[in-house]
């Protein structure tokens, strides 16, 4: 069972899903994932999520023009890092804490026997999903999502990083969200092996780099730009 509070997925938003999924499978080394067309089709999305071992990559497109991703898109004039995910101990807990602490809460829904909350933005860098799962080993979409992964090239993610205006702060909303302490440097948290940085926003904010151990050792230092975000393999 993971340690908890973790971030397991990370979703982006592309004005075209299979350009960016093929660019993904290429540079990552991943298989074809998993699907909820309609699931994702009555939120205006078209998707599908790669899985590495025990974290995710989740790509998404606008279903069409007329549609809240697409004039997200549109808002920020390319193509994002969209939400972060994580599994969390106990949903309602979080979601008190959250709520607590002024933070949106945008939606909550059973899915899959699970209780997912997202959350706005303000204040936190991202959108941003706590998600507890049942039972606590598993993920959505299990356990076909878990037999699509692999670790050829890449391994599980090890840093994220948030741009934001004011990353002290929202270093320390997370950390008070979350009950985990902020790191020494006052900008980043350890959540289960994951580091959650919290950068200067050069313009817009939100997700901007992903880090993932190269498990192929002769890819070690490249970067690939991918759905508007740097993947650094180190």
């Amino acid at each position: 069972m993971p340690r908890l509070p973790a971030i397991r997925q990370l979703v982006f938003l592309a004005a075209e899903l299979e350009p960016t999924l093929a660019e993904a499978r290429r540079e990552l080394g991943l298989r074809q994932g998993i699907r909820d067309e309609q699931g994702m089709a009555d939120l205006g999305f078209v998707h599908e999520v790669l899985t590495i071992e025990s974290t995710f990559l989740e790509f998404t497109a606008p279903i069409g023009p007329d549609t809240v991703p697409a004039r997200l898109l549109a808002k920020r004039g390319g193509d994002l890092g969209y939400m972060v995910v994580l599994q969390v101990e106990d949903a309602e807990h979080t979601k008190a804490r959250a709520l607590d602490r002024g933070l949106t809460l945008v939606m909550e829904t059973p899915y899959e026997g699970h209780t997912i909350t997202q959350w706005h933005p303000r204040g936190l860098g991202t959108l941003a999903e706590f998600d507890q799962i049942r039972p606590a080993d598993s993920w959505h979409y299990a356990p076909r999502v878990f037999q699509t992964g692999c670790t050829d090239v890449v391994g599980d993610f090890t840093a994220v990083s948030l741009a934001v205006h004011d990353p002290a702060d929202v270093a320390a909303t997370w950390a008070d969200v979350l009950e985990v302490p902020v790191a020494p440097d006052g900008v980043s948290l350890e959540l289960a092996g994951v580091q959650l940085r919290f950068v200067p926003a050069d313009g817009a904010a939100g997700l901007v780099a992903v880090e993932l151990p190269a498990t192929d050792r002769a890819q070690v230092g490249r970067s690939v730009r991918i759905s508007g975000v740097d993947f650094r393999l180190v």
